[in-house]
């Protein structure tokens, strides 16, 4: 994610296993440029309600896609020694468990069942870190699917890296920037970022979602910004969302 406007932005990043030549700078633009787009339309609050109708979350259909998908349940594992200190590291671990299955469960406030075929499956801890650098790039793959804390820089709430064999999804890495002091529940929350609508975003990623503009979706689990501090909107996914994991699964 990335402050823009006093706003914080979200920003996956992608590589292809397939192209050993790239390299992880090249290899990040992709979200990048798309969240750019979506930074230049939204000048302020106003200018964007002016510029096209907001629809409620379970109204809008819009999804992108980054263009691949898994074909076999996603198994993955948390680095519990990233954890910032100060935090219950089980209390962590339940927020990124909760996080995966909204995405797989189709998590929504909209009424609407879950139609998604993709699995997740917690293998447990593990001392590797997810491959992603401290500047937000993609690091060499290892061919396991990690989330981690490291830093990242200021403005950048967490990164997502996948990568791809043809049209299948073989990895993805989640990292957390460990600068914020995030906050696990909303009652405990005071103007701080909560984890799990971040980690939900980050997820749909995981399983091919890509960004879809702040300028007229905001209120989807996939717009490239933060909903704000406390906010756990994006947990629950919005009918794009679910429609996109539908198209992947």
């Amino acid at each position: 994610m990335r402050s823009i406007f006093g706003r914080l932005v979200l920003v996956g990043a992608t590589v292809l296993a397939v192209n050993a030549a790239a390299t992880p700078a090249a290899a990040a633009v992709s979200f990048s440029s798309l969240a750019g787009e979506a930074d230049s339309h939204a000048s302020s609050p106003e200018a964007a309600a002016s510029a096209a109708p907001i629809l409620p979350p379970c109204e809008d259909r819009a999804f992108n896609l980054i263009g691949g998908h898994w074909s076999q349940p996603v198994h993955w594992r948390f680095n519990a020694e990233s954890t910032p200190s100060g935090f219950n590291v089980a209390a962590v671990e339940s927020v990124l468990v909760r996080s995966f299955n909204n995405i797989t469960g189709s998590d929504n406030n909209c009424g609407r069942p879950d139609m998604v075929s993709a699995h997740n499956s917690y293998e447990g801890r593990t001392q590797r870190l997810a491959s992603v650098s401290r500047f937000g790039l993609c690091s060499r793959r290892d061919d396991r699917n990690v989330v981690s804390f490291g830093t990242l820089p200021r403005g950048v709430l967490a990164v997502t890296c996948t990568r791809h064999f043809r049209n299948r999804i073989v990895e993805a890495d989640i990292r957390i920037n460990s600068r914020y002091e995030w906050a696990l529940n909303a009652s405990a929350c005071s103007n701080q970022e909560l984890l799990e609508p971040t980690v939900t975003h980050e997820v749909g990623h995981v399983f091919g979602l890509a960004h879809v503009g702040e300028r007229r979706h905001p209120l989807l689990t996939m717009s490239t910004r933060s909903d704000g501090p406390c906010s756990n909107a994006a947990s629950t996914l919005g009918l794009g969302d679910m429609l996109g994991l539908e198209a992947l699964y």
